[in-house]
């Protein structure tokens, strides 16, 4: 929307001639309004208009139907208003067109008359307008060609003297059937903040509401979206991309769910809407004319990810990915094409894509994932030029790639349906910018556009309605699946993919991969342990989680990402402390090979595999083989040899079978007597020889053998 603004000095001029042009306009068709008595009105920022609803093109039969919304939102009264539509002349380029949507075009005398409104509006009052003047009072048939025209409302105070705002749209005008279209690739991404938290249940962002339970319903903007796309009569041909881990949640909710201290069974309504609404995508994704895309699994930052040292999760997302559509939703969208998130690629990612997983042989491409041409002019296909209507090629060490380039300009007016608020302006500019593109060589049948819809955009019913209904009926517009743009007879350019992807614009301090590097070591550790399945399915999945570049809106937002893989290392660390050791304090060892008996304690709830270990400079153990401990206590006997006695400590340990992670610890003090009882022995036995051996010189001495004769 354009504001008009008195204190704004470079916008006195434009203000000047709109007010002059208007004022002409109203005095010409004799219909100001009478004098109203002049009473204190509001400062003129504080009025404000904005466009509530228009036909997205007209032909010579149709009204205007244009609807604005006049708001006070001063503390003073408005004394009634004045409005009237005004078109500037055809506009015959791009980059007049583009001028357009940021400086208000000044307009010829062609007008409405004007629309009086004497009631007064109060302080923090609307009130809605429609223009339903013939278009032919702006546009004349046979006169004024097929395109696109500036057309400019304008809100004047109820003397007549004061523009108090103005807002500049577009009517697109087509009176016959054209010849030649503009072949449109669009892609919708079906997408969202995960709303499952790392526990299983999922979270209240808001007392007694789930948000994700209010997008499912019949107007809630993920049911309004599937339902839209599944309408019978609708002729549109497009590329769908779920995010599989949103398909997940959704899924989960159907076999029931818990929510905060609320528990829904599988019988409950929410759990009954979420499980109509995978039915409905199910069916939307197997229909005619719309092609599934595969999202990684949590929809990560390719390029970051593959820069990290957890670059083996590129795969892991895609396969998981892949996985989950299938078990889910009965898809199978095959690993040709891949949906990259944001558009974002770059040569590192492409290449993991293509020889880990054998992936992305086919993608999308947003403008900072391919190198700029030193030319702009270079930058357009298949001849010279700013528009990107054509496919492209992308060679790398692992092979070649296809796909196309989203239109930046298209990519820009889809971007403002997230930055600001006037979303029905922002979308007829974007059906403006796409009729253009067309009335750039509107002859020619070999070009193609992409565009991809904003990820986390959810718009109302209304522009839901609006959108997919436009670009299904607008006469300059031919919509193509992804795989059906690239059959066309349409040449195709090279491009060179970057090394580096432009960093993403969010101001966030670089994302700790290092810190879900840790939390996978200590998760892969617990799971040779053996828990259930889904406990580990369930750990394993929040760390990829924490990968998702949704979070990347804010640091709030960034950190409670990462808490995904911190609460992960956290519950698998708790599992594993409910397996210890128990051993007396003090263990005498009698012998020099003798047994220890411990006894392992099991709370887990589940058998758990876990391997013992001894550590002492004085004992001896050969280490046991990984064993399998049930719930409860189960004893143990612990062989051990020493050469030495003595008091020394011991440390016995109960560790993970790939011994990363240590699971159970205790240190009793071991005493050795078998030494002192041989030493005693030995002296003892040379003691009694002393004895025995003055003993018997003793008695040699006491009876000497008698002295023989001489022969």
């Amino acid at each position: 929307m354009f504001r008009l603004r008195p204190r704004a000095p470079s916008r006195g001029r434009a203000r000047h001639l709109i007010a002059s042009s208007a004022l002409a306009g109203l005095a010409i068709g004799g219909l100001l309004a009478p004098p109203l008595a002049r009473a204190q009105e509001p400062a003129l920022e504080d009025v404000t208009m904005e466009l509530v609803d228009q036909p997205i093109f007209h032909d010579d039969e149709d009204s205007l139907d244009i609807e604005v919304r006049i708001t006070n939102n001063s503390d003073q009264t408005l004394p009634g208003f004045i409005l009237n539509v005004g078109r500037a002349s055809r506009l015959t380029s791009r980059s007049d067109l583009q001028t357009s949507f940021v400086s208000p075009p000044g307009f010829a005398l062609t007008q409405t008359a004007p629309r009086i409104v004497s009631r007064s509006l109060d302080p923090g009052e609307s009130r809605t307008v429609r223009f339903n003047d013939p278009v032919t009072d702006l546009l004349f048939p046979g006169t004024d060609d097929d395109g696109i025209y500036p057309a400019t409302v304008n809100l004047v105070n109820s003397d007549g003297d004061t523009i108090l705002d103005t807002l500049t749209t577009h009517l697109i005008f087509y009176q016959d059937e054209l010849e030649t279209r503009l072949n449109l690739v669009a892609t919708v991404p079906l997408d969202e903040l995960p709303a499952r938290g790392p526990d299983g249940d999922f979270v209240v962002d808001v007392p007694g509401t789930q948000p994700l339970e209010a997008a499912l319903q019949s107007r809630g903007w993920l049911g309004k979206t599937v339902r839209e796309l599944n309408r019978p009569t609708a002729d549109l041909r497009l590329g769908v991309a779920p995010t599989p881990r949103l398909v997940e949640e959704i899924a989960d909710m159907s076999d029931g769910y818990r929510r905060g201290d609320e528990q829904f069974s599988d019988s409950s309504p929410q759990a009954e809407l979420a499980g109509d609404f995978i039915g409905q995508l199910s069916q939307l994704l197997n229909r005619d004319g719309v092609q599934p895309l595969l999202v990684p699994y949590a929809n990560p930052d390719l390029p970051s990810l593959a820069a990290s040292a957890v670059d083996d999760h590129v795969g892991t997302q895609i396969t998981l990915g892949e996985t989950i559509l299938s078990d889910v939703l009965d898809v199978e969208p095959g690993r040709a094409w891949i949906y990259p998130p944001g558009g974002r690629t770059n040569s590192e990612s492409l290449e993991l894509m293509q020889l880990s997983s054998n992936a992305g042989a086919k993608t999308f491409f947003s403008g900072s994932s391919l190198v700029e041409e030193a030319n702009p002019l270079l930058a357009g296909c298949p001849i010279e030029g700013l528009s990107a209507t054509c496919p492209v090629s992308v060679s790398t060490q692992a092979g070649e790639t296809l796909g196309y380039q989203a239109d930046p300009g298209l990519q820009d007016r889809l971007g403002a349906l997230v930055r600001d608020d006037d979303d029905r302006l922002n979308l007829q500019r974007f059906f403006a910018e796409t009729a253009m593109i067309r009335e750039e060589q509107p002859g020619r049948t070999d070009r193609i556009v992409h565009t991809t819809l904003p990820s986390l955009w959810h718009p109302s019913p209304g522009m839901i309605r609006t959108l997919y209904r436009g670009l299904a009926s607008a006469p300059w517009i031919k919509t193509v699946t992804p795989e059906e743009g690239l059959e066309l007879e349409i040449d195709r350019t090279d491009r060179r993919i970057a090394d580096n992807a432009a960093t993403v614009p969010n101001g966030l301090a670089p994302f700790d991969y290092a810190a879900i590097e840790r939390t996978e070591s200590i998760i892969e550790s617990f799971n040779s342990v053996g828990p259930p399945a889904p406990m580990y399915q369930r750990l394993l999945r929040n760390y990829l989680v924490a990968e998702s570049r949704n979070w990347w809106v804010d640091d709030a937002l960034a950190a409670q990402g990462l808490a995904y893989a911190g609460a992960s290392a956290e519950e698998a660390r708790a599992e594993m402390d409910k397996v210890s050791i128990e051993v007396s304090e003090r263990i005498t060892l009698t012998s020099r090979a003798e047994d220890i008996p411990v006894r392992v304690l099991n709370d887990a709830g589940y058998p758990v595999r876990v391997r013992f270990q001894l550590d002492s400079p004085r004992l001896r153990f050969e280490e046991e083989q990984v064993r399998t401990f049930e719930t409860g206590r189960t004893p143990l006997t612990i062989p051990v040899r020493t050469d030495t006695s003595g008091f020394f400590p011991v440390t016995m340990s109960l560790v993970t079978p790939d011994g990363s992670e240590v699971i159970a610890e205790s240190q009793p003090t071991v005493r050795s007597t078998e030494f002192n009882n041989v030493a005693l022995t030995i002296t003892l036995g040379a003691f009694f020889f002393l004895i025995a051996f003055y003993l018997l010189r003793w008695y040699r001495r006491r009876n000497p053998p008698p002295a023989q004769e001489p022969a």
